[in-house]
């Protein structure tokens, strides 16, 4: 079987790029549906806040400078005797300056672009309640392209000079990787972050809110074993979680199915964002495949695996999906990957639908709005905000939504006299939470920011629609 790359090979940078939408709102009026510019230059002022330029969404207040007040005593969610005062850098008496990175361009930057507006969105529905003890919470934010370097220069402007109180979600986790010893040296808290690579999950400043790659991964292997799935391929892409993925599905084939990994796995092709021609991918997996049942003694010998693996980002995934389909292609059982697949403009495409493409996702998916009345807040509040045709079922909109409100709900556990170091005390010992109601009940302590190790499945409809096929599945060995 020929392979392309070895197994432990790293990439430096995470498939989950956002595109921040060149829309913002006033947190002084979150009944306004957002509008604006973004980006260099040019910004709008709605209702009394800033977008634009740098990206800057809020107003009022002034920041409270490098001192503290009422730092010294332990986290109380009921103490409101710092109300009125500044008790951090960052934390003025009317205002709470929170900080993030976004790819708002960058090379996925079209597709995975929304989850600002999940951000936004729990920011204007905070606001509107109230704030945090009377402080309205703002939040500045830079472009970063999808750079690491140029990331962990906004990071470092973020806290050096725009004196924000702590990050939130920073969902462009190049530069939050290039940034993990100096946000660790710092001691500044990045809360409610995607997740994915597990750098973020190593990270003593870091709180996680999705799941690592590497779970989602084993996760899928559990999954495929119900379905009878004997032997797979795998299509990772050569970023950092598609690596982290296949290193993750090679080393769970053994544990999982009781079987080398060489007995498993029919084929395997890397591809890079850039790949344009997928026909080549599917030429090279089905020879592969042939050579391997020859060998296996499978038949027939068709060159089609049970299952294919995509550990690949959704632009990557519909160019493949329209490859398969030109040359009539497709495994005997099926073939998904996790959360980067689980759009609906995946779901749109006629291949997707017609061979019931399979995607996973860490949140309590839109589709379960009717019984659950948690999701059917985050839908009516997102759709509040932006509109009925913004994709709701998208899991990074609902993750930053959902990551935004951990920062909150762990600044309210802190109480009225914020210091970065009670956000810190307070974060290592949630216990059973559950932010905006999305997720399973998280749990993190000092050394095992592991909160979230659960998956769930949906699959194409031939109407174009997700349906959840399986419950939530918990990874055995999460951190492996």
């Amino acid at each position: 079987m020929r392979r392309t790359m070895p197994r432990n090979a790293k990439f430096g940078i995470l498939l989950v790029a956002l595109m921040l939408v060149t829309v913002a709102c006033s947190i002084e009026a979150p009944d306004v549906i957002l509008s604006g510019g973004s980006g260099p230059g040019g910004g709008t002022t709605v209702g009394g806040g800033t977008t634009g330029g740098s990206g800057t969404t809020g107003g009022g207040g002034t920041t409270g400078g490098g001192g503290t007040t009422g730092g010294g005593a332990a986290p109380n969610a009921n103490d409101t005797s710092c109300v009125g005062k500044a008790t951090n850098t960052g934390v003025s008496p009317t205002e709470i300056k929170l900080g993030s990175t976004f790819a708002a361009s960058g090379p996925v930057s079209s597709i995975s672009g929304p989850i600002l507006k999940g951000v936004q969105s729990y920011i204007n529905k905070a606001n509107a309640e109230g704030g945090i003890f009377g402080r309205k919470i703002s939040l500045k934010w830079y472009d970063d392209g999808w750079d690491a370097q140029k990331g962990k220069a906004f990071i470092k402007k973020l806290v050096e000079q725009d004196g924000v109180f702590i990050l939130s979600v920073v969902p462009s986790s190049n530069g939050l990787d290039a940034s993990k010893s100096y946000l660790e040296g710092r001691r500044m808290p990045v809360i409610g972050t995607s997740g994915l690579i597990e750098s973020q999950f190593k990270s003593s400043m870091q709180w996680p809110i999705g799941t690592s790659t590497r779970s989602a991964s084993r996760i899928a292997l559990l999954d495929m074993k119900t379905r009878g799935v004997k032997n797979a391929a795998i299509v990772w892409l050569d970023l950092l979680a598609g690596a982290e993925a296949r290193e993750a599905t090679f080393k769970g084939i053994k544990p999982i199915f009781g079987v080398d990994s060489d007995d498993f796995i029919t084929a395997e092709r890397r591809v890079s964002l850039g790949e344009y021609d997928y026909a080549p991918v599917w030429a090279e997996i089905k020879s592969d495949t042939i050579s391997w049942q020859r060998s296996h003694g499978v038949s027939p010998a068709d060159g089609r695996p049970d299952f294919i693996i995509f550990a690949i980002d959704p632009t990557s995934a519909i160019k493949a999906l329209q490859a398969a389909q030109r040359a009539n292609y497709s495994p005997r059982i099926g073939w998904g990957g996790g959360q980067p697949l689980f759009l609906n403009v995946v779901a749109q495409n006629g291949f997707a639908r017609q061979t019931g493409l399979i995607a996973g996702s860490s949140y309590y998916p839109p589709q379960l709005a009717a019984s659950k009345p948690a999701v059917k807040d985050y839908v009516t509040t997102v759709q509040r905000y932006y509109g009925g045709s913004v994709d709701v079922t998208n899991p990074f909109l609902e993750g930053g939504y959902a990551g935004m409100a951990l920062t909150i709900d762990v600044m309210k556990r802190v109480g009225s006299c914020l210091t970065r170091d009670k956000v810190i005390t307070v974060a290592n010992n949630l216990s059973d939470v559950s932010p905006a109601g999305l997720t399973r009940p998280l749990t993190y302590k000092l050394g095992n920011h592991y909160g979230n190790v659960n998956y769930l499945f949906a699959q194409v409809q031939s109407n174009g629609q997700w349906q959840i096929v399986t419950d939530w599945i918990t990874d055995p060995t999460p951190g492996a």
